[in-house]
């Protein structure tokens, strides 16, 4: 045990020098979740708040335009015009100012677009009453829509969408009393429509929720967690660096001739930047619960159970510490583990749903993406924050992650031995 304190001791005289280093570990992180923060929050405001100009000319006077109009109204998508300077353009204007890029969208429905509908119906039930075998030609009605070219294709899709619902919605109530009149006609007992519509199926459409939390992340919850992760899994390139130092100025072998075993030498890195990547956390945190509230963000709620806090950080730590500790075997010189360190910690954020979160990529990068282990860590995190989730439920990511580090530091032990056999 004597033996040991001395390693811890002489670990932590390497850190101390290296104040430069030290200070990265801290600054950085903390200045990313700021920055990343605020980043997406803006973000985030802009697609919520976001007014798509449209457009809107509204030639018809009956229940279908109107429809249209309050549906488009609701979706709170659109900042809708319906003249310009006072005037009701005609359909020329619409797509001049639309392919003037001053509309994203322009919208125009035709003069007695409801009147036609009803005409239509009105002959294809009463042809159908009558038994004939041809059906009467009927009038189209043709909606014009003029789209911006660089238009997403989901806002003049939901656009279509709302035109065919709505017109369909039209068509049938007319059918309805077309219908019921047409049976009242041939009919001693009299039947009516009302009260009967084409909405007794509702759909609702609720956020999944667990004793009454959000289930939908905000950057804060999302960013806090993931530039933690970040800065944990940084801390290899001080680590292996460290390690690799030590072997190319013959430290490491003066250290051996001390009555220690390699594991010893490795368990006492692991313990000291253990603390390290502890402390990063509990700064994370902190800067969650009240700095970015400065910034006119939400405060990060931790949830109900901090023992799974604590595991989940335990578990990322020793994730990254095998993982550096691994490199710094597996490299033979201090270039190489830096620069692979650093590409390959950028590779598990990109994949792992640091940078972007993975509920916006594709299904394929969301599978891959499982692979890494800032995922399982992530995930962990955005359990306890949104579910409540307890210990339990996160233990098949604390297992990961500790399994993670685990086979690092074997690998780390097999590459020594294979690199003193060689010698």
């Amino acid at each position: 045990m004597r033996k040991f304190r001395y390693l811890l001791y002489k670990d932590y005289l390497l850190l101390k020098r290296d104040i430069a280093g030290l200070l990265l570990m801290f600054l950085m992180p903390a200045v990313l979740v700021v920055l990343m923060t605020l980043l997406q929050e803006s973000t985030y405001r802009v697609l919520k708040d976001a007014s798509v100009p449209l457009l809107l000319v509204n030639k018809d006077e009956g229940d279908l335009g109107r429809a249209i109009e309050e549906e488009i109204e609701l979706s709170g998508i659109f900042k809708i015009d319906r003249d310009i300077k006072g005037v009701v353009p005609t359909q020329e204007q619409l797509e001049r100012e639309v392919a003037g890029s001053r509309y994203t969208l322009g919208i125009f429905i035709p003069e007695n677009t409801t009147e036609t509908i009803r005409k239509n119906v009105v002959k294809y039930v009463v042809t159908a009453f009558s038994g004939a075998e041809e059906l009467p030609a009927l009038d189209s009605v043709e909606f014009v829509i003029f789209v911006d070219p660089t238009t997403k294709v989901s806002f003049y899709s939901y656009i279509v969408s709302t035109l065919k619902e709505r017109t369909q919605k039209i068509e049938f109530e007319y059918i309805l009393k077309e219908v019921t009149k047409q049976v009242n006609n041939i009919s001693p007992i009299p039947i009516s429509s009302a009260g009967f519509s084409g909405d007794q199926v509702v759909v609702d459409i609720r956020s999944a929720r667990l004793l009454g939390k959000n289930m939908v992340p905000n950057p804060v919850q999302h960013n806090v967690p993931a530039w933690s992760l970040f800065a944990v899994f940084f801390i290899i390139i001080s680590l292996s660096g460290s390690i690799i130092r030590e072997r190319e100025e013959g430290s490491f072998s003066r250290l051996l001739t001390m009555p220690c075993s390699y594991t010893e030498y490795l368990l006492s890195k692991a313990v000291v930047f253990l603390v390290v990547t502890l402390l990063q956390f509990g700064l994370m945190l902190l800067i969650g619960i009240f700095v970015l509230p400065w910034f006119g963000l939400e405060s990060l709620n931790l949830g109900s159970s901090p023992l799974a806090l604590i595991l989940l950080a335990l578990s990322a730590s020793v994730a990254a510490i095998g993982y550096g500790i691994a490199i710094g075997n597996i490299a033979n010189t201090f270039h190489q583990s830096s620069v692979f360190g650093a590409i390959s910690v950028v590779i598990m954020a990109a994949i792992g749903g640091v940078w972007v979160p993975t509920f916006v990529m594709s299904e394929t990068l969301r599978q891959i993406s499982k692979l890494s282990p800032m995922y399982w860590g992530l995930s962990g995190f955005l359990d306890v924050f949104l579910l409540d989730a307890g210990v339990k439920a996160i233990l098949p990511e604390c297992l990961a992650m500790l399994f993670f580090g685990l086979v690092c530091f074997a690998i780390a032990v097999i590459f020594n031995y294979r690199r003193r056999l060689d010698v």
